[in-house]
């Protein structure tokens, strides 16, 4: 059977103000449309049913890459392609390049939007556990003006985010990570295309054989994308000398890391064999951000 959209108009917004405008006289019945890569196929199936689409794309300045000092500032129109193409984002925080490149195909890296891909506020987030190592914030503007949102405190649930009604993302704020911190993504799907079965990110900073910092983010194992605290927690200020006790402390954080993740049995695997797939990605994450301070 041939799935067809729902009926809809289009309206065109130039600027962020009219696009938020739009959405206040629409509430409820209206959506912003860039990418279009999940939202149409919800409309398709019928999990959304918007009297209007409110066409953000034409916006300017929403699709800029620029390295203020300390941190990279990413507007929400630059698609997925984009992300994984910029010299900047490669040379300043290549992780972010890396888990670009994981996302579906050639045809939806073009089309999908790095504000879509977070506003859709999916479990399976691909950008959810890079930004949350990375400590991340959403720039977003609305009627009550501009802010700031953590990525901590961004995801609420599934499909639910922390974006008022009439709000649309402008921007995510990237901090450039501290000297010697290496940052690693890692994705387990069925195929390389695929939603993510399980995504893990690390990041680790170590100070000689001390590890000074470490953060630890999954994705698709939980309501949201989340940092695994108490896995941080169990290995942070730990010394890591490359011996057998490393090899054990790395399976404990590992085992502790997949505790904290509560998945669900659906289409894509049990929720037994993913929380396995987490405590080898965590391991397999540290492991390597490791071996590369080590470098």
């Amino acid at each position: 059977m041939q799935l067809v959209l729902p009926d809809f108009d289009v309206l065109a917004a130039d600027s962020v103000e009219t696009a938020c405008s739009m959405l206040r006289a629409h509430q409820g019945m209206a959506q912003f449309l860039a990418g279009g890569t999940d939202l149409l196929v919800k409309m398709k199936l019928r999990k959304l049913m918007p009297r209007y689409l409110i066409n953000v794309k034409g916006i300017p300045g929403l699709d800029q890459i620029n390295c203020d000092g300390d941190r990279l500032r990413i507007g929400a129109l630059n698609t997925i392609q984009a992300i994984q193409s910029s010299e900047t984002v490669t040379r300043e925080i290549p992780m972010l390049s890396r888990a670009a490149g994981v996302l579906g195909t050639m045809p939806i890296r073009n089309l999908g939007t790095l504000g879509g891909n977070l506003g859709n506020a999916s479990p399976s987030a691909e950008f959810g556990p890079p930004l949350l190592v990375l400590e991340a914030s959403v720039r977003c503007l609305g009627q009550g003006g501009e802010r700031m949102i953590p990525m901590t405190e961004f995801f609420l649930g599934p499909g639910k985010s922390a974006l008022h009604p009439d709000e649309m993302i402008t921007e995510v704020h990237v901090p450039t990570p501290p000297n010697r911190a290496k940052c690693v993504y890692l994705k387990h799907s069925l195929r390389k295309m695929d939603v993510a079965m399980v995504g893990a990110a690390v990041l680790m900073l170590l100070d000689g054989d001390v590890c000074r910092d470490v953060r630890i983010a999954l994705g698709a194992v939980a309501p949201t994308p989340f940092r695994a605290r108490k896995a941080e927690a169990a290995l942070r200020g730990s010394k890591l000398a490359g011996d057998r006790a490393e090899s054990e402390l790395l399976e404990e954080v590992a085992r502790i890391g997949s505790e904290e993740s509560s998945p669900i049995d659906d289409l894509r695997g049990a929720a037994s064999y993913r929380k396995r797939i987490v405590g080898m990605l965590v391991k397999q994450g540290l492991a390597q951000t490791i071996a590369r301070a080590r470098e």
